[in-house]
C-alpha cells in the first residue's frame, strides 16, 4: 500500500504541472498510458481512461481527478487513435462532452489533427464537487466501423487512498489497431490517373483525398500523381488499409507531401 504513496512522492517532486500530461499524451501510441501526476497545487490527476468499441480507440488523460476543494479548474487531454486515415469519407466525426455532474466545462480547444491517424483535444473543467464527466467520439455519419466510444471521467473533492495511488501505478496498454506500415523508395514505374495509383518496384500505391505541399498549399489527389513522373525516384511512406497499400506521405525532390 505504501508503495503507490512513495510514488506519488517522487513524482510529486519531478512533475510540478499538467503540461507533462499534455506532453505524454502527443508522444502516445500504442504505449503505456497510465500516468498519476500529483501538481504542487495538491492536484491528483491519476490514470487513463479508454474506450475501444469500434475500430477507433478513444483516451483521455485522467481517468480521476482529486481537488483539495471545489472551484479549483483542471484539464483533460483527449487522444483519439482512428484505424483508418483521416479524412475519411464519414468525416463528420466528432470529439464531445455529455452529462456533467457537479462540474462545468469552460473552454475547450479545438480538435486538431496531430496525423493522420491521431486526433488530439483538451478541456477545461471546474470542480464542483464530488461528480462525472462523460468524455465521447462520435463515428461520423453511416460509419460502418461504430457508432460511439465513451469514457467516463470521475472529479472528488479530496485526497486519493493509497490503494488508488498503488493501483494506477500499474501499466495499461493501448489495444493494437493492426495498422501495417511501410516506406519504399525507388524508381516508379507506372502512374495511373483512372486507377488512381502509381507503382514503385511492382508495389501498387493508392493516391487518395487531398494532399498538403512543403509550403502548406493543397492538392487534390489528381493534382498529386501528376506531380510523380514515371522514370524519377520517389519516396513514399504507406498504410495498408482495405486490402490496399494507400499512400500518406509522398517525397519528390527532397520536398514533402502528406496527406491532409
Amino acid at each position: 500500500m505504501q508503495r503507490g504513496l512513495i510514488l506519488a512522492l517522487i513524482l510529486c517532486a519531478i512533475i510540478t504541472s499538467m503540461p507533462f500530461a499534455v506532453k505524454f499524451l502527443e508522444n502516445v501510441s500504442e504505449t503505456s498510458v497510465t500516468v498519476t501526476v500529483v501538481s504542487n497545487a495538491g492536484v491528483y490527476y491519476v490514470g487513463s481512461a479508454i474506450s475501444h468499441e469500434g475500430s477507433d480507440l478513444l483516451c483521455v488523460v485522467p481517468a480521476e481527478v482529486y481537488v483539495p476543494k471545489t472551484g479549483i479548474e483542471v484539464t483533460l487531454n483527449v487522444t483519439v487513435k482512428f484505424k483508418h486515415a483521416q479524412p475519411c469519407p464519414c468525416s463528420d466525426w466528432q470529439i464531445l462532452t455529455e452529462n456533467p455532474k457537479n462540474v462545468e466545462v469552460i473552454d475547450e480547444t479545438e480538435t486538431e489533427l496531430k496525423d493522420p491517424y491521431t486526433a488530439f483535444k483538451q478541456y477545461v473543467v471546474k470542480v464542483l464537487g464530488n461528480g462525472t464527466l462523460d468524455v465521447v467520439f462520435k463515428y461520423g455519419s453511416e460509419c460502418p466501423y461504430g457508432s460511439e466510444e465513451r469514457v467516463t471521467i470521475k472529479f472528488y473533492v479530496g485526497t486519493p487512498t493509497n490503494e488508488v495511488l498503488s493501483n494506477a501505478s500499474a501499466q495499461t496498454q493501448l489495444p493494437e489497431l493492426n495498422t501495417t506500415e511501410k516506406i519504399v523508395e525507388g524508381v516508379v514505374q507506372e502512374v495511373n490517373v483512372d486507377g488512381r495509383y502509381f507503382v514503385i518496384d511492382g508495389t501498387t500505391f493508392a493516391v487518395r483525398g487531398k494532399w498538403i505541399g512543403p509550403n502548406g498549399e493543397e492538392y487534390t489527389w489528381r493534382e498529386m500523381l501528376s506531380l510523380i513522373k514515371v522514370g524519377e525516384k520517389v519516396k513514399v511512406r504507406a498504410v495498408y488499409e482495405d486490402g490496399e497499400w494507400k499512400a500518406v506521405e509522398i517525397v519528390i525532390n527532397g520536398e514533402i507531401f502528406t496527406k491532409g
